[in-house]
């Protein structure tokens, strides 16, 4: 399930690759992300994709829970 840092970084997608064509980038509260997405993709068995970019829109694939974790440790540090 792709997800990325800014909207910026997902319009630029949207607006160059037809398979990402007429979508809308939606913001999530990081207190939501936590609560239902990561329970909700660990569930399914889904990893994040982590600021797809490119033509082919590719990049890292994470399990969710690592991204949370990561993330924590990153606003915990600045």
């Amino acid at each position: 399930m792709p997800f990325w840092s800014s909207e910026s970084r997902a319009l630029k997608i949207i607006q160059n690759l037809p398979a990402y064509g007429g979508f809308t980038p939606v913001a999530i509260e990081w207190s939501i992300f936590c609560e239902r997405w990561v329970p909700g993709l660990t569930q399914d068995g889904l990893l994040v994709g982590v600021n797809w970019s490119g033509q082919a829109a590719s990049g890292y694939e994470i399990q969710p829970l690592s991204v949370q974790r990561n993330i924590e440790a990153l606003r915990k540090s600045t």
